[in-house]
């Protein structure tokens, strides 16, 4: 509702100063991106702009199987041959059971394949007002409106034969954890039964059914203790006692393991039978019937049963605010003497330069830290950015703006979930910590070629070049993981990556009214932009391979004097 409210009033202010106001003495077309000039002396500029920002690639780093710098999927983080130990540490303690169970010291665990498809989309809308305080000085506020979208389609096991291990129905289902309970009574049975009989043959050799027991006792004693470690680590498994109810996930009837499981019970089965007590009956506790589809990932995910209580891997979007920028800029040359018209009839060579200085209020949303692909608003931290304009005029048509900034980024504090490695990302709960951040400082340089075929016409070529910094995150925190083991977290990991360099190329053009308007001295002065520009490389970090496309309207008024 603020937002809303905040727009309409902007709106408003800009519809007012369109009626109201005197007209100025104009300024002749421009071009696309920045450049040195500012509103004259009691004029403002007001602007919108709708920026389409989209992107579904990126140049990679540290991406296993794929070399740095190379375009990948958005989603690769996500793409995931089989979600095992190393995607999901809650599979740890079931690993090791059934590893233990089945005898098969290779088994890893794995609820399957995933297959993420992501493409983010953002609409920035900006505000902006510019007024020339006097012939060298400027101010600036600029107000952004953001939608957020990132549009997931998530795939989980498409053949239903990728996993070896699915939901344990004994969690779910009250009958499955009875009957499981019935086939461990077997086993408690069975070792009750030989444990008396084996006491009985020791006190009398001759008694009924004592042969085989005394062919071999130690065999008999072996098989009670076996049987016992079996059937408890079953119950840890599987459930069916109490105080045991059971691992999250089970091998999948038919897979290898929980195949080699019911050999090992047919194998206890046949043994006790051996020695006279054929109490085991059954074939086993309930296995998993089917693999996990998307909908039961999405339940992993956000159920806290299993740890990692994050959002669904699904498409979100996020409106709000982004962060406002309140800017000051000085024109320190000017060789055209406050004569834009001499721009385009011109003298030999002309020369302007302005600076300028930015600050960035962190007034953007971050996406929340159990949102693993939400997008925000902003940075949400506040910035400091020096800037410097320079432009080149060339006889009649041809000019030149050499754009370059730095922006400072200050350091504060948020709440984060901390990995082991930067490949993990599917983070439990319990690594939401309080971290102290500190956001790389960024280097931008803008090449912006203008060919301004008349007054009321120009095409804008553009090179964009960025580095930025890594970022640093700072704090290390003992907790106790999802085993119950005491893991130590260090927030450090969270800047691996984020170095980054980046390149664009981009081009418009700008329709302007501002010279027709100051030859006849009516009308409404305005300009209108369109932009497109693209990521043409990147590298050091992860870097987004952006498509954006801008549309901008600027409308000139004067404010006071003449």
């Amino acid at each position: 509702m603020q937002t809303s409210r905040l727009r309409v009033a902007l709106l408003a202010m800009g519809a007012a100063f369109l009626l109201l106001s005197p007209t100025l003495r104009a300024q002749a077309v421009t071009g696309v991106g920045d450049d040195a000039r500012l509103p004259d002396k009691g004029v403002l500029r007001f602007s919108v702009s709708s920026i389409w920002k989209s992107w579904y690639e990126r140049y990679g780093q540290g991406t296993p199987g794929r070399p740095n710098g190379s375009v990948e999927p958005l989603g690769a983080d996500f793409n995931f041959d089989t979600i095992g130990v190393g995607q999901l540490e809650n599979l740890g303690p079931v690993q090791s059971g059934i590893r233990s169970l089945s005898g098969l010291p290779g088994f890893s665990a794995s609820l399957g394949t995933a297959n993420v498809q992501l493409r983010n989309n953002v609409l920035t809308t900006p505000l902006a007002l510019e007024a020339g305080l006097t012939k060298h000085v400027a101010i600036s506020v600029m107000v952004p409106f953001v939608t957020a979208t990132s549009n997931v389609n998530f795939v989980m096991n498409p053949t239903g034969f990728e996993p070896n291990l699915g939901f344990n129905p004994s969690l779910l289902v009250p009958s499955v954890f009875a009957s499981n309970s019935a086939f461990l009574a077997q086993f408690d049975t069975a070792s009750a039964q030989l444990s008396r009989q084996i006491a009985t043959c020791a006190a009398t050799p001759g008694a009924t059914g004592c042969a085989p027991i005394n062919a071999n006792p130690n065999g008999a004693r072996a098989l009670v203790t076996n049987a016992n470690s079996f059937a408890s680590g079953l119950a840890q498994v599987y459930g069916g006692r109490s105080g045991a109810t059971g691992s999250l996930f089970v091998p999948i009837a038919g897979t290898a393991a929980q195949t080699a499981i019911q050999a090992k019970i047919a194998a206890f089965e046949a043994m006790y039978a051996a020695f006279g007590t054929p109490a085991i009956t059954g074939t086993g506790p309930v296995a998993a019937q089917a693999p996990l589809t998307a909908s039961d990932m999405q339940t992993v995910l956000t159920n806290p049963l299993y740890g990692v209580s994050a959002k669904p891997l699904a498409t979100s979007v996020t409106r709000g605010i982004g962060d406002i920028e309140v800017g000051l800029k000085l024109k320190l040359f000017d060789s055209f003497h406050g004569n834009d018209s001499a721009q385009f009839a011109p003298k030999g060579f002309n020369w302007r330069q302005s600076f300028g200085g930015i600050y960035r209020f962190g007034t953007g949303t971050l996406p929340s830290p159990s949102d693993f692909t939400g997008l925000g608003t902003g940075d949400h931290q506040d910035d400091i950015e020096g800037r410097s304009f320079t432009d080149l005029l060339f006889g009649r048509h041809l000019w030149l703006s050499l754009v370059g900034s730095y922006t400072v980024q200050m350091a504060d504090q948020l709440t984060l979930r901390i990995p082991d490695s930067p490949t993990q990302v599917l983070l439990a709960s319990y690594r939401e910590q309080s971290v102290q951040r500190s956001l790389g400082d960024i280097l931008e340089i803008q090449v912006n070629p203008h060919w301004a075929i008349n007054d009321y016409l120009s095409f804008t070529g553009q090179y964009y070049y960025m580095h930025k910094a890594a970022d640093a995150y700072s704090g290390r925190f003992t907790v106790t993981d999802l085993a119950g083991n005491t893991a130590t977290l260090d927030a450090s990991v969270l800047g691996m990556y984020t170095e980054a360099t980046e390149s664009r190329l981009g081009i418009g053009m700008t329709y302007s009214t501002v010279a027709n308007v100051e030859k006849h001295k009516s009308g409404l002065p305005f300009d209108i932009s369109y932009f497109h520009y693209e990521t043409t490389l990147g590298s050091l970090g992860r870097v987004p391979k952006i498509s954006v496309d801008q549309v901008m309207l600027r409308v000139y008024q004067r404010i006071f004097g003449r």
